[in-house]
């Protein structure tokens, strides 16, 4: 191997061999380029553009579906006349649809206006477009509310407003048939104040997916009332349990009249009064107590959600006349005290069933000097039998006794029977 790249002759073939190859590159790439130039004539230059495309067609009748906006093209010519073109305004390009009713059609793209000496040669040939019967119809706008539940507490929405409740649609007859629903989406989350919004007109079908057709216009405003209802309402106190033993109440008086409750309009409309809960039953000096204002059913908050509530006790001093003291303490009883019936109409006669006597006793407590002067005369039992109908009823007895004295009697209640008088 080392005695052949050593001889001459290996060397010499090799050189030619390496020529060879080299020409004949050139030689290639020569006769490309000269394929190129014969392709374009001498000074032949290239432009492209975009270019709009137009449809003529039967507009009255029908509805194009399918016709791109644009269609690229390629301009051909020599260079000053491509220098000029681009100088000029792009011809119109266009297809031709004007003998045609609905159906598909292959569209051959065409050109007007082509100035002399340019050829033009679009990336598509051909546009693959349908015609369709045209349609119009009138349709109602409805609003649907988004975000309603992220609307901040106590808001409500009212009643949107449109910019106009119909719209009239125009499309391919098989579209307008498809549309059930024409709507308007807002969405209201975290609003606090009526707004009104631009928002797009959308066509849906019984699934409600849209429907790619086009409306005009595009968009309407919508005003959407946003409020918080509320209503002053007058306060009142419940007093719960009693005060402790040797007190007693003087006044309590909250310090707002007034409080705002917030709730829906037929919540508020159905409310006169709101009643404070206060618990007597620990107090034994003046005292000022906060008091959760209680919510109706369905509101949201009041405002103050709490009220201070004033209460100012006493206490009392010993009553020496109800507690007399061991030496002069007594009581008395009377026996059989006859019970009176008052209230009857003249018509009228009432007979006791119990106490079937119609009598009863009476205990008085008092002062032992003050007993001896009470007689029965002092002392009145009776029930009221007015308002009362015919038959029999159970009253409350009533006993009258001096202030000075207390009492306790037996029995509390009598059975009555009302009748008519025998003429």
């Amino acid at each position: 191997m080392d005695r052949l790249l050593k001889s001459p002759w290996f060397v010499k073939v090799t050189a030619f061999l390496i020529a060879l190859m080299m020409y004949t590159t050139v030689h290639i790439n020569d006769q490309q380029a000269n394929e190129e130039d014969q392709a374009l004539p001498t000074n032949a230059e290239e432009s492209f553009k975009t270019v709009n495309l137009d449809a003529e067609f039967d507009n009255d009748k029908y509805v194009l579906l399918g016709k791109p906006d644009t269609v690229g093209v390629k301009f051909q010519g020599s260079k000053s006349d491509i220098m000029r073109f681009n100088l000029q305004r792009t011809p119109k390009a266009y297809i031709d649809l004007r003998d045609k009713g609905p159906g598909q059609y292959e569209a051959e793209v065409k050109f007007e206006n082509l100035p002399n000496g340019i050829e033009a040669f679009p990336r598509e040939n051909t546009i693959d477009v349908t015609l369709h019967e045209k349609k119009t119809e009138t349709f109602p706008v409805t609003v649907q509310l988004l975000g309603e539940n992220e609307l901040p507490k106590g808001y409500v929405t009212g009643t949107p407003q449109l910019e106009r409740e119909e719209i009239e649609i125009t499309g391919a007859k098989d579209m307008i048939d498809e549309i059930a629903y024409v709507r308007v989406f807002v969405n209201v989350a975290d609003a606090k104040e009526t707004f009104t919004r631009e928002v797009k007109i959308q066509a849906l079908n019984r699934s409600f997916d849209p429907i790619d057709i086009s409306i005009n216009p595009e968009t309407m405003n919508v005003t959407v009332p946003i409020e918080n209802p509320s209503k002053e309402i007058p306060v009142s106190i419940d007093e719960k349990g009693s005060l402790p033993d040797g007190y007693e109440l003087k006044s309590i008086t909250p310090e707002k009249e007034k409080v705002a409750i917030h709730a829906p309009q037929n919540v508020l409309d159905e409310l006169d009064s709101i009643v404070l809960p206060v618990d007597l039953s620990n107090i034994t000096e003046d005292e000022t107590i906060e008091v959760d204002v209680p919510l109706p059913d369905e509101a949201f908050y009041a405002t103050p959600g709490k009220v201070k509530v004033k209460v100012d006790v006493e206490q009392t001093e010993e009553d020496t006349s109800a507690e007399p003291d061991s030496e002069t303490a007594s009581s008395r009883t009377f026996n059989n005290l006859p019970i009176k019936i008052i209230g009857l109409d003249n018509n009228e006669e009432a007979t006791f069933n119990a106490p079937t006597k119609g009598t009863m006793d009476v205990t008085v407590n008092g002062n032992e000097k003050d007993l001896e002067k009470l007689s029965e005369e002092n002392i009145t039992a009776f029930v009221n039998a007015e308002d009362l109908s015919e038959g029999q009823h159970d009253v409350k007895i009533n006993v009258d006794v001096p202030e000075q004295f207390t009492f306790e009697s037996q029995p509390t209640e009598a059975t009555l029977t009302i009748s008519k008088r025998m003429a």
